[in-house]
């Protein structure tokens, strides 16, 4: 016996052993203990077939051909739920830790900013583009953050429905070329479609009642104008390991082409003036949706950078800011007007109607 032990050990075998051990271990903790307790998910949806990503379609609220699958699978990109969150000098230091490899949040990098009840939070896009919905809660209030970086719009929502408070969720599915998200239940067949640019659910049961999601304000402003607006803000931290991928801008050519529309959609903008990839922000009063071109209201703001009028009925201010990547604008004044930003072309793909009204043709010229 003795000498069977010493010849095995010699051989060198119990070394494969012991990795198939180790290796047995990792498969049950991080894989099979998770998958018991469903925490892991298997890969729904193959980029192509909407089908495949199992969602129920019945009914559909919209046309079924406007429902596309984005090349992604469901969860393809991993919404945030309820992330840790920073303060300024936590940011700054994490920057000088990164220093030689490019940072984290720069001054420049924009944010979508939310105030709720007194509570600042900032939602850095660098993050977003990774994730593309952040489940939260501000001030007391539950919401979602969404950001679709082809389309790029920010809408920002309560999640509290007709049906309960929501969990959001990446569903890997467009409608007309703008993303789909999906409220996380226990099963496939008590999921919802939403559209956050229609800001109501599209298939499934929550389609069959209507539900409805409600705009909050926010606005989309450099980190280093929030920070200075608002120095007691917070700001997500997103994913340690991810750090790296946060500095990447990998939707940089694609928001500076401007043949480039990656998803197709109908009916499609096809004016000259302004141009389809032009940034609006859309204000919502009264039940309707009001689009201002950006670039204009930077044109015509005044020298404290402010821009006042008349909107839906409205008495308006909102402040500009002209930076050298990008032009942005929120509103001060009403402070409660629920807003969306967007390309131009993905906002009129759904909402051609809203470019109807006399102030978006007096700014359009």
């Amino acid at each position: 016996m003795r000498r069977a032990i010493e010849k095995f050990f010699s051989s060198g075998r119990w070394i494969i052993l012991l990795v198939a051990a180790i290796t047995a271990g990792l498969i049950v903790k991080k894989i099979i203990i998770p998958m018991v307790h469903g925490q892991v998910r298997p890969i729904i949806g193959d980029g192509v077939h909407v089908s495949s990503y199992q969602f129920p379609l019945t009914p559909c609220l919209v046309p079924r051909k406007l429902l596309r699958a984005g090349g992604n699978y469901k969860d393809g990109l991993a919404a945030l739920d309820h992330p840790y969150t920073i303060k300024p000098p936590e940011v700054s230091n994490i920057n000088a830790g990164l220093a030689d490899s490019g940072g984290y949040i720069q001054g420049p990098d924009r944010v979508i900013g939310v105030v709720i009840h007194g509570q600042a939070r900032a939602y850095p896009i660098p993050i977003m583009n990774w994730h593309a919905v952040v489940n939260d809660r501000l001030g007391g209030k539950p919401i979602v953050v969404y950001w679709d970086a082809f389309s790029s719009c920010a809408m920002v929502f309560s999640r509290k429905t007709d049906g309960g408070v929501q969990r959001f969720g990446y569903s890997g599915l467009i409608c007309d070329g703008n993303l789909l998200i999906y409220n996380r239940e226990k099963s496939n067949s008590q999921e919802s479609l939403w559209c956050p640019m229609l800001c109501r659910a599209i298939t499934g049961p929550a389609a069959a009642k209507h539900a409805k999601l409600k705009p909050l304000p926010f606005a989309i402003v450099t980190w280093h104008k929030w920070k200075a607006m608002f120095p007691k803000t917070t700001m997500i931290e997103g994913i340690p390991r991810l750090f790296p991928a946060y500095r990447k801008d990998v939707y940089h050519s694609y928001d500076h082409d401007p043949t480039d529309f990656h998803y197709p959609v109908s009916p499609m903008w096809h004016n000259a003036k302004p141009p389809a990839k032009s940034q609006i922000i859309v204000l919502r009063i009264r039940h309707h949706w009001y689009p201002l071109p950006i670039d204009k209201l930077v044109r015509i703001k005044n020298e404290a950078g402010v821009v006042h009028l008349k909107v839906g009925g409205e008495n308006v201010v909102i402040q500009c800011w002209q930076d050298l990547a990008l032009n942005t604008a929120s509103v001060i004044s009403p402070a409660k007007i629920p807003t969306a930003y967007s390309f131009l072309y993905s906002w009129y793909a759904l909402h051609p109607k809203d470019f109807q009204t006399s102030i978006w043709r007096a700014l359009a010229r």
